[in-house]
């Protein structure tokens, strides 16, 4: 954690200590698992009462400003509701620019699932302040979420259906279709991959990724990055369709999954095919 960000959390903690609305907070994220380094940020979680919810999260950019030289993005996430909140910013300390979240529970609503994960993991040992013993025990409570495992046969239902899509995008000369549906291949072997690898009980498909798979499968996802233009886009795919292939057999072996391989070797022939012809017959 950067020196100057900590003083500024310092600042806002100090600053919420004097307001009655917030019961207190935890620790989530880095910090709570004790992963932190000098690049990380801080990912408070704030419990504050139903019928002060909306009025507090309403004073929260006055809060980063009071803790900041100057605060340049305030930005609330697509799905924030009355239940659970998230709001990150942006905020200038002397010359340097930091990036500083802030989460907001409602605690009479703990059931709603956005305010199940971020307790998920948590315990009083990563309480920053409990104004009335409200925070540990509402934390002591266990809420928490199931681990999401993706669905290997949807994976591949979905990669090998999409592949044949980018035929037509090609040969159209459609490059944002084109990529938008590379992306699609691109998440579809990562949920393969996760079907078989996933043991992190937090984070998105990223720090799964990261955290979970062999460096040789990591390998494997970053086979469909090439430069935007069709020529490499196309060796990438020829190259990522056999990487996948490979996988998806790994992983049916592993767990006991009878996917027809004729699938996969009718969609790479086919897809080669029409590539290398000028014809569509």
């Amino acid at each position: 954690m950067h020196k100057d960000l900590e003083l500024a959390f310092e600042r806002v903690v100090e600053i919420l200590k004097e307001d009655n609305r917030c019961k207190g907070g935890w620790h989530y994220g880095s910090i709570s698992r004790g992963s932190e380094d000098i690049y990380s940020d801080y990912d408070p979680v704030f419990l504050v009462s139903d019928k002060d919810f909306e009025e507090f999260a309403a004073d929260i950019p006055k809060i980063f400003a009071e803790a900041s030289d100057e605060l340049l993005i305030f930005w609330g996430e697509d799905f924030n509701d009355a239940h659970f909140k998230n709001y990150c910013s942006v905020i200038r300390l002397g010359t340097n620019l930091h990036q500083l979240d802030f989460f907001i529970i409602n605690a009479d609503y703990p059931e709603e699932w956005m305010c199940r994960q971020h307790c998920k993991g948590c315990t009083k040992d990563n309480i920053i302040f409990d104004r009335t013993g409200e925070v540990a025990e509402f934390l002591a409570r266990g809420y928490s979420t199931e681990n999401y495992i993706p669905d290997p046969v949807r994976a591949m239902d979905t990669y090998w259906f999409h592949t044949e899509m980018l035929i037509k995008y090609f040969k159209r000369k459609d490059i944002f279709k084109l990529l938008k549906n590379i992306d699609i291949l691109f998440h579809s072997h990562i949920d393969l991959l996760l079907s078989q690898y996933d043991t992190l009980d937090w984070g998105s498909w990223e720090s799964k990724v990261k955290h979970c798979l062999p460096e040789e499968k990591q390998q494997h996802l970053t086979s469909y990055f090439a430069n935007a233009n069709f020529s490499d886009l196309e060796a990438a795919i020829k190259s990522s369709m056999i990487l996948f292939r490979d996988d998806a057999k790994e992983t049916c072996k592993t767990k006991g999954i009878d996917y027809p391989d004729t699938i996969a070797d009718q969609v790479i022939s086919y897809f080669n095919k029409r590539m290398a012809s000028e014809d569509f017959e």
